[in-house]
């Protein structure tokens, strides 16, 4: 790990986290940051870092100061860290311990766009969903597009990070029809609307039903850049805790019905001896229960039960009948 701005990132890993909390990178973005790394404390032209990021592709200059304006943002990187060489370069000003020099001299790991979250473009207009996916695209971020919210449901994969771009007034049904559908199912998706006019009665509407945020046309790369990077930190986040809640309450199922029972009374606080007398068991056979609960829910101490038991129930202090039903 190397410390970078606010952030500590993995080279090897190609990651970067704030605080423990993953940061999404996209993967030209994260190209560049290895760029500079390699060359650490050295100007790199333009024309050099395009050459490195898109060695067979024609981009343009403003395509990778999106990227550096971006790391800059993500990583909460200091101007005089990330240095702009007026119509020259940029220079990355970082000390790195000996082991990272080596380890930046060899040739960066290809991230798997599998292992990417995904930007779902959801506009009945061809040529506006298009100019998305290709911008998008050029920010190293895996885009898809669909013409109707019922071609997106179709065949959206809600089982892995992502978030929607999604038009305000489709056609066939609203965006703000199709929020309230993804919130139904649960789907851990922020949503980002994007509308051509942009009253403070529907930014009211969207801002209550949870949106993340709202791009009026016309927007900028910036701008574009900065919704998506946020929507996809809180995708990350909302995917993590999903799974979280899946992982917990698949251990639970695996409790028998007896162990259900104690470990509801153990997250009232009950201690084994009035445990014991509720249920007319000894309390060797509680402490066996417990042990066995402890093991299957993985829990290390009481305090990761209670926990648990709060994760489960989507409450602190829920009562017994409402976790039992997990």
């Amino acid at each position: 790990m190397v410390r970078i701005g606010h952030a500590d990132v993995s080279v090897e890993r190609r990651e970067a986290f704030i605080n423990g909390t993953s940061v999404p990178l996209g993967c030209k973005a994260f190209d560049v940051l290895h760029a500079l790394l390699m060359s650490p404390n050295r100007l790199l032209t333009k024309q050099e870092l395009l050459d490195t990021v898109w060695p067979d592709t024609f981009v343009e200059e403003n395509n990778l100061q999106v990227h550096v304006c971006a790391l800059r943002r993500l990583l909460q990187i200091d101007r005089k860290v990330l240095e702009t060489v007026p119509r020259r370069g940029y220079r990355l000003n970082v000390s790195l311990p000996e082991r990272l020099e080596r380890a930046v001299d060899t040739p960066a790991m290809t991230k798997v766009e599998g292992d990417q979250p995904t930007v779902y473009v959801v506009d009945d207009e061809l040529s506006v969903r298009r100019a998305l996916v290709s911008q998008l695209s050029s920010m190293g971020l895996r885009a898809e597009a669909y013409e109707s919210a019922e071609e997106f449901l179709d065949k959206c994969r809600f089982t892995e990070p992502g978030c929607v771009l999604l038009d305000m007034n489709l056609k066939r049904s609203s965006g703000l029809d199709l929020q309230a559908e993804l919130k139904r199912r649960a789907a851990p998706f922020p949503v980002v609307f994007i509308t051509g006019s942009g009253t403070i009665d529907l930014t009211v509407r969207a801002m209550r039903a949870g949106a993340q945020n709202l791009l009026v046309k016309p927007f900028d790369e910036h701008e574009l850049m900065g919704c998506v990077s946020e929507a996809l930190s809180e995708a990350q986040l909302r995917f993590s805790e999903a799974r979280q809640v899946s992982l917990a309450q698949a251990r639970f199922k695996s409790l028998t019905a007896r162990e259900r029972e104690i470990f509801n009374a153990l997250l009232t606080g009950a201690q084994n001896k009035r445990i014991a007398n509720t249920f007319s068991l000894s309390e060797v056979t509680v402490k066996v229960h417990k042990k066995s609960i402890m093991t299957k829910l993985a829990a290390s101490s009481m305090m990761e039960l209670f926990q648990l038991g709060s994760l489960l129930a989507g409450m602190s202090g829920a009562d017994d009948s409402r976790i039992a039903k997990v």
